[in-house]
């Protein structure tokens, strides 16, 4: 059973520079969701806007596997700007099926969740909606929120991301395959009647497993009270 969550986002976050290997002109994948058609596979991706053209997702596809591979434009050193995380897509040519999905220089297999299997938030604070366009509203919680700490261990995992009209993303809803070990700290809640725990703080967190899961609901919005944390909690559902 899950411990209540002290800082549970740190189990799938480092900053976006280590997962970046520019040697090669790729970088390595986090988080990677397939859709429910078996066809578009999604990833995120940190890099610094006015230094880098965007990154192309490429899928090579054979029989047994799917090979991916994060190709990126070339980096100009000389400007400053701070990194951004956004969600980048590639469409197979058939659905993924049984094939093993492959990350590119390393052969890593990738455990990617599958979109039919995301609980879905019925409940939003007013204002909110989702967005793929993710711009933290506290740069300084971005080492913590990010998810890009994958290593070839890693389960399926997916973070949406979530912003009041015309701000950057300050909610997010984490989704784990199996059940993540945390240390005990904060208040106990019962969530869908499986053990959790709420951590008020700067970065609210609230977290809990339901044996298959792990659900982290996390927010950088000083405004957004923990009462309304735990509704989105509880009101999370397949």
């Amino acid at each position: 059973m899950l411990a209540i969550a002290v800082g549970a986002a740190l189990a799938i976050a480092v900053t976006a520079s280590i997962m970046k290997d520019r040697r090669h002109g790729e970088g390595l994948l986090g988080e990677v969701l397939v859709s429910g058609d078996g066809r578009t596979i999604t990833t995120l991706n940190s890099r610094a806007p006015c230094q880098q053209d965007p990154p192309i997702l490429v899928a090579s596809e054979s029989r047994d596997s799917v090979t991916l591979v994060l190709k990126e434009g070339d980096v100009d050193l000389r400007p400053q700007c701070n990194s951004i995380d956004e969600q980048i897509t590639t469409t197979l040519q058939s659905p993924l099926g049984t094939r093993r999905l492959v990350e590119a220089g390393n052969d890593w297999t990738i455990a990617p969740l599958d979109q039919k299997r995301l609980a879905n938030p019925h409940y939003l604070p007013p204002g909110y909606s989702p967005t793929t366009d993710v711009h933290w509203s506290d740069f300084s919680q971005h080492a913590l929120l990010s998810p890009f700490s994958r290593d070839r261990n890693s389960g399926p995992a997916w973070t949406r991301f979530y912003h009041r009209t015309s701000e950057k993303a300050s909610l997010s809803i984490t989704q784990i395959a199996g059940n993540l070990t945390v240390s005990a700290a904060g208040t106990p809640e019962s969530i869908h009647g499986w053990i959790g725990g709420l951590t008020p703080d700067s970065n609210s967190t609230v977290t809990w497993t339901n044996g298959t899961y792990t659900f982290i609901v996390n927010t950088t919005d000083q405004d957004l009270h923990e009462a309304e944390l735990l509704r989105i909690a509880k009101q999370l559902t397949p």
